[in-house]
């Protein structure tokens, strides 16, 4: 009986040596060199444009990954500014390479300095990263020495650095009178605002609509905006409902 179990064992005994040994092999000789032979280098791709980055690590076997995007000052748009793992690094192939992508210059939103002056303008610009530009000066009813426009509408978004040109007002020209907006209005009203202003209404002149109340202001000349003098008088296009009528 014992001679038999002792015959039995001995062949599973060398199977199972036979198969640690198998497994020793693969594990300390065979598999190091296949695992070897398919491990690659990570490439420098930091400062290199991202299309350039990921041609260089595709070259390489590697599975380059936009990660994310930032602005940095130190790197042009587009540019690569990080990358995981690191240059050098012994990898297998097809390993993916996290990238990290420069979006340029910071962007800043334009403030509002319309009737500042041309120093709190230069401070609030400077507060936000922007630049006083070119200073243009325009007549204007603000006091003088005020801004009365800027380039950039508020809330735009400009790079960080950029520049804002800006008009002042050189104050209301003496004895000048902006024109008033008149069309819509009534001839009654139209003479009323004028004499206000110290102006009048001039050349009187006729257009049939069936659609609006006769003697409605439906164009003016000068239009509204224009500088006049005192005594100058505004054209004005009226409404009738007779066809062809002229006064």
């Amino acid at each position: 009986m014992k001679k038999t179990i002792i015959k039995i064992w001995k062949p599973a005994i060398a199977i199972f040596i036979l198969f640690v040994g198998i497994l020793i092999i693969l594990d300390s000789i065979l598999l190091p060199l296949f695992v070897k032979g398919n491990e690659t280098i990570v490439p420098k791709v930091i400062g290199l444009d991202k299309n350039q980055a990921i041609s260089l690590l595709e070259k390489n076997n590697l599975t380059p990954v936009i990660q994310t995007t930032r602005f940095d000052d130190k790197f042009g748009k587009d540019k690569v500014i990080f990358q995981k793992p690191n240059n050098g690094s012994v990898v297998k192939e097809g390993r993916r390479v996290y990238l990290t992508i420069s979006g340029g210059e910071p962007l800043v939103r334009v403030p509002f300095i319309v009737n500042k002056t041309l120093r709190d303008a230069q401070l609030t610009l400077e507060n936000v990263g922007l630049k006083l530009g070119q200073i243009d000066s325009i007549e204007s009813e603000l006091p003088a020495n005020l801004i009365v426009e800027q380039q950039y509408f508020q809330g735009r978004e400009l790079p960080k650095g950029s520049y804002v040109n800006v008009k002042i007002s050189l104050g209301p020209q003496e004895g000048m009178i902006r024109v008033p907006g008149l069309i819509g209005k009534s001839l009654t009203e139209a003479e009323a605002i004028l004499k206000s202003l110290s102006l009048v209404v001039g050349h009187k002149s006729f257009i049939h609509s069936n659609k609006l109340l006769p003697n409605t202001i439906v164009d003016q000349q000068p239009s509204e905006g224009n500088l006049l003098k005192v005594g100058d008088s505004i054209n004005v296009v009226l409404t009738t409902n007779k066809i062809g009528e002229i006064r």
